[in-house]
């Protein structure tokens, strides 16, 4: 009986000191109070977040913590204020410095401290960054929402359509679903989109796939409806494959990532298929490691780049099957290197792919390092290229036709002629 006693007395000094711990923490919360909490955004130009709080002492440090959804980072700031018991702070995001997307999701809280130790984080608050210069239409399933403000119910329908098939098509292939519904913005014209985009967006771009955020930006008009098609599939599948790979080894061999988006378009377009078989009568390939990275920003180079690629992924599907697709695709969503990918998946090694490639399509034999004469040295831009009639009241500088790429997923567009 008294072991039982003096374990009660213990118990209870034991309390009493963690509620001596714990109630200058709940105290805490109580002594400071936040009066407003506001947020203003103007499209394209900023995002204002403002407080105001009071405290029976004086409040002497105001942080702000911000983040986009898709990225782990969380960034801050110390706005200036005037210490007191009752004080105001805003701090001004500049958005032209610092670019979002239209559709990005932005989350933010506060942490307020007085004189007297009091610290208060406020619950965060979450809202959708909105381009509010347009009327939009949404089409919504679990997959996709599209949005759309220029052309008829039937234009979206037929937009939203199209990428549900192709994301059907996606599985059915590769065995990848979407895990986070995708956002797509389809701007009416060409003006409307660069509007939408960073300040020095290049005039010939045609559309950007954020991969991180989840989110595709189009520009596409009524009628212009059959090419809107192929790139929104295009991008979506870039974006669908991204939430499935994204891995510290660096997710898919571009040839593979490329492939894909180029697969899930339909038929290779005949500008491509002719480049290719060009290349092979004449024995230019480009080597499978060579497309594995970057892909190069000459015209012709970066044509017949996605015109291979497109040609490895209907070979695999062909001779190894979407089993085997599929096989492949999970190893990489585990992390995995190119080569121990394709030898666990398909039983080849990135040389042996392209020599059995080449067989199927006829093609001469790979060459060797010591026959192949070294590459000329080319910038390079791991994005997509989708052929399309003329972008509305836009002329390509220098005459860049169709293939030409530039960094940060631009789409590039053709001026209705290839250079000489």
């Amino acid at each position: 009986m008294t072991n039982t006693k003096n374990r009660l007395a213990l118990l209870a000094v034991l309390l009493l000191i963690l509620l001596s711990i714990t109630l200058p923490s709940a105290l805490a919360q109580e002594g400071i109070t936040v009066v407003t909490n506001e947020y203003e955004t103007v499209f394209g130009e900023s995002i204002t977040f403002h407080v105001a709080a009071k405290s029976e002492n004086q409040i002497t440090g105001i942080r702000l913590y911000y983040k986009v959804g898709g990225f782990p980072s969380t960034s801050h700031a110390y706005p200036e204020f005037e210490p007191g018991q009752t004080v105001e702070a805003e701090h001004k995001w500049d958005l032209v410095l610092n670019y979002i997307p239209p559709g990005s999701e932005i989350e933010y809280w506060w942490k307020i401290e007085d004189a007297a130790g009091n610290e208060l984080k406020t619950e965060p608050v979450s809202f959708t960054y909105e381009d509010e210069r347009y009327d939009w239409k949404e089409l919504r399933s679990d997959r996709v929402i599209l949005y759309w403000y220029k052309g008829d119910d039937a234009f979206g329908q037929a937009l939203l359509d199209r990428a549900l098939e192709a994301l059907d098509q996606l599985k059915h292939d590769t065995g990848v679903t979407v895990e986070k519904p995708v956002k797509i913005f389809i701007y009416g014209s060409h003006s409307d989109l660069l509007g939408a985009l960073e300040e020095g967006a290049k005039e010939w771009t045609g559309g950007r796939a954020f991969t991180e955020q989840g989110i595709v930006v189009i520009g596409v008009s009524p009628g212009n409806l059959e090419w809107g098609k192929r790139a929104t599939v295009h991008e979506l599948t870039h974006v669908v494959m991204h939430q499935v790979t994204d891995t510290p080894l660096g997710g898919l061999p571009t040839w593979l990532d490329e492939g894909l988006a180029m697969y899930a378009e339909g038929d290779l377009e005949s500008v491509y298929v002719a480049e290719l078989n060009e290349a092979i009568e004449s024995n230019t390939l480009i080597s499978v490691r060579s497309l594995s990275s970057s892909f190069s920003a000459d015209p012709d180079l970066a044509s017949l780049s996605y015109a291979e690629s497109y040609s490895l992924v209907e070979f695999i599907l062909d001779q190894y099957g979407e089993e085997k697709m599929t096989h492949l695709i999970n190893i990489f969503a585990q992390g995995a290197y190119y080569d121990d990918a394709l030898q666990e998946a398909l039983g080849v090694n990135t040389d042996g792919l392209e020599d059995a490639w080449r067989a199927w399509l006829g093609a001469p034999p790979r060459l060797t390092a010591a026959e192949a004469t070294p590459p000329i040295s080319q910038p390079s831009a791991p994005t997509p290229v989708a052929p399309g009639p003329p972008l509305e009241g836009v002329c390509c500088p220098g005459g860049l036709a169709a293939g030409v790429i530039l960094p940060a997923l631009f789409y590039l567009f053709s001026c209705g002629q290839k250079p000489d």
